[in-house]
């Protein structure tokens, strides 16, 4: 498991939930957040996959919605400016 903000690899947990107060050892960015969270879609509503979630303001702090489950490995980006260079990139002559 990496940590969504800084990439670090982190120690899975034992049963495989992550706790909600589990924070990154390098940079204590909160893992149990909407941002780690695989059903986090942003324009979605309440930028969520699954519906009736409750409102969560802060989507990088640690919340203890229920639904969360942390995103898939596949999922998880390793560079997190990838996607604007590739958006940058569609503009270029």
């Amino acid at each position: 498991m990496h940590c969504w903000k800084c990439g670090t690899q982190l120690e899975d947990p034992p049963d495989g939930k992550i706790t909600f107060r589990m924070e990154c050892d390098k940079c204590l960015a909160a893992q149990h957040c909407c941002q780690n969270c695989r059903y986090y879609r942003p324009g979605l509503p309440n930028d969520c996959e699954v519906p009736g979630t409750d409102y969560i303001r802060d989507r990088q702090a640690i919340n203890f919605c229920e639904e969360f489950k942390v995103k898939l490995p596949s999922s998880t980006p390793q560079n997190s400016d990838n996607g604007k260079n590739r958006f940058n990139n569609l503009f270029k002559d």
